[in-house]
Parts: structure tokens; sequence; C-alpha cells
């Protein structure tokens, strides 16, 4: 099979981290990696209805095991094959269909595939500049030629928040930034150093209203489920409060965890299913199995009690309402402001 896009950017990115065999393979990698051509609707599974006031622009999380390149040392997966598109297309229905009162902008990306995240820091840090660069490419192209100055959501789950995050620093200009209600950046950490490094970038936010903020969740059943990808983050807030205190919430502000019915090809929110509070940042969710989403080839990375692969839906409920309060105080600051915009 023809390698469509070379991996990846310089040797010297890999000189100090590469150690395993795999690694070493991408070190002999020297060509520049191309550019995606976001204008190519090949590269968005959906570019959105403009029929609502506001957007979502939404990054999937890791769904690639294998690159499916021609290159078996390839980290990252080559979204010029149908293939690898198809497997971030449930995901992003599945969003779709959860957040259907916005217009729904979701690019595919060159992202890392899990085997990526087991190598040390520095090369995770250097591999990410790929999918990255991805991320603020397909970003632009929508604000240039899609968003007309409609308000609009980020929207992202695990490595899709990591990219979302990466956008937030440094990819994103005042006047665009302006447009921004809030960044749901679910299952992801923010460290100490980088809100010391970004603190006009990166704002947590710490009640229900607030905009141009960032909004983080992780959730455990017990601090023991902590997944030591997120242990050093410092930011985190109750989704069934929208507050950042510890105070128990019991389970019937929990307005419900998302499912998707096969029968009826729609999504069903199961309320009350979890109180919780917070601890050390970390969502504790006091009614919810250990085992619900627990698998043990993953279990170094999402240990028993880890809801990594739940957070996205469940609690869903709540996040669609807290879009909704957002996007409504949004529009209400907006339209007091002289530099208010006029067609949203």
């Amino acid at each position: 099979m023809k390698k469509y896009f070379a991996v990846i950017i310089i040797l010297s990115l890999f000189a100090s981290c590469c150690h395993s065999e795999k690694e070493n393979a991408v070190e002999k990698e020297t060509q520049q990696v191309s550019a995606i051509n976001y204008a190519d609707t090949a590269y968005w599974y959906s570019c959105g209805d403009t029929v609502m006031p506001a957007d979502i622009f939404y990054v999937y999380p890791t769904v690639a095991t294998v690159s499916f390149a021609d290159n078996d040392s390839s980290w990252f997966a080559d979204i010029a094959l149908p293939e690898v598109r198809e497997e971030a297309n449930g995901n992003q229905r599945f969003n779709k269909m959860l957040y259907e009162g916005y217009n729904f902008y979701a690019p595919y990306y060159r992202q890392m595939i899990f085997d990526a995240y087991q190598q040390s820091d520095s090369c995770v840090r250097s591999c990410a500049a790929l999918p990255a660069g991805d991320i603020k490419a397909a970003f632009q192209y929508y604000m240039e030629h899609c968003n007309q100055d409609r308000p609009f959501f980020l929207l992202g789950h695990s490595q899709g928040s990591q990219m979302l995050v990466e956008l937030l620093k440094d990819g994103m200009t005042a006047e665009q930034r302006r447009l921004m209600v809030a960044a749901y950046c679910i299952g992801w950490s923010i460290t100490e150093e980088e809100l010391a490094a970004y603190p006009e970038q990166l704002v947590p936010a710490t009640d229900s209203c607030s905009t141009g903020t960032i909004v983080i969740f992780n959730s455990v059943t017990d601090l023991k489920g902590t997944s030591p990808m997120f242990e050093n983050t410092v930011v985190g807030i109750n989704p069934l409060s929208w507050t950042t205190d510890t105070a128990f919430v019991p389970r019937e502000a929990h307005l419900g965890m998302a499912k998707y019915n096969d029968s009826r090809d729609s999504i069903v929110l199961y309320p009350a299913f979890t109180g919780g509070r917070l601890q050390h940042h970390m969502m504790i969710c006091t009614d919810v199995d250990s085992a619900l989403v627990f698998i043990p080839a993953y279990q170094d990375f999402f240990p028993m009690g880890n809801l990594h692969f739940a957070d996205s839906w469940l609690f869903a409920g709540n996040v669609k309402q807290n879009m909704a309060c957002r996007l409504r105080w949004f529009q209400v600051n907006q339209s007091r402001s002289p530099l208010a915009a006029t067609d949203s």
C-alpha cells in the first residue's frame, strides 16, 4: 500500500527519547509531514448545517489502535485511508446526535494511535505536534469559511481534548476567542505549569455560566482509579453542580447519561444515575460500578475504578443543560457589547 503521508517531523525531535525498536524506526523518518487540505470535504465528518444560532467544533478521542500506514512503525492514523476515517465515524455520529441543537463541525485528524502514549513523556510531546497542527489547521479553516461570526463551543474527549487544549494555548486569535462560549475538554488535564504559562488562554470554569472558560472533569469511583496521565491536574469541576468545592451532590442532580438506542436510532438520557463530589480535582462517582468501562488491556493507564471511557457520556444531560446556560449568558453579554455580532 502506498504511503500517503510521511511520518514525522525532524529526526532531532526524537533523538533524545527513542529507545525501543519502534521508536528507532520513527527516528529514521526524516521527511516533513504534508499539511492536510481542509478545503477537501473528505477530511470532515461534518461541516455543519448552518441553521442553528451556535456551533460546536468537535474533536474525537483516540479511536485508532493501528495506523494502517505502509510503515508499521507509524504512530499516527493515516486519515487519507477511508477505513481509518471510518474508525472515527461512530463516535462523531453519536455526538452529533447528542448535541443536535448546534451546527456540528467535526474534522478528521492524524491522531496518535494508543501505542504512542506508552512511550516516554518527551516522545509523546513530540508526537503530539502533528495532530495538534491538524486541529489548528482545521479550526482556522472553520473560522475563515464556516463560522460566519456565530458563537461556538469547543468540545472534545481524551486525545480530542488534549488537542483542543493545545489549540487554546496558541491556535486562536483574540478575535476568534471573542466568539468562544466555552471549551469542554472532557477527560484531559491541565497542570499548574500550563496555567502559569497560559494565564489568559487557559481559564478554568468555576461556575455554571461564565464564558470563555475551559471545562474539565475526570471521573473515577475512588481516588485509586486516578489515571497516572491525569494525577497532576489542577483543574476540575463537578458537572452535577458546576462548582469546584468538595461538597457531595446527590444523584437527583444527575440529568442523564447518554446511551444509543439501536431500535430507534436515537440517543436516550438516563437520569439520576450517580451522585458525586470533587476530590483532588477528580470527580468521585459514588454510585457507579468500578467495572463499568474497565478494559484490562489499558489498566496501566486506566486502572479499575477509572471512568475515562465513560466521561464523554456519563454526564451528558448536565453538559447539554450547561451549554445552553452558558450560551444564554454569552448572548446576553454579547447584546450589551458595542462589538456584538449582528448575525447571531
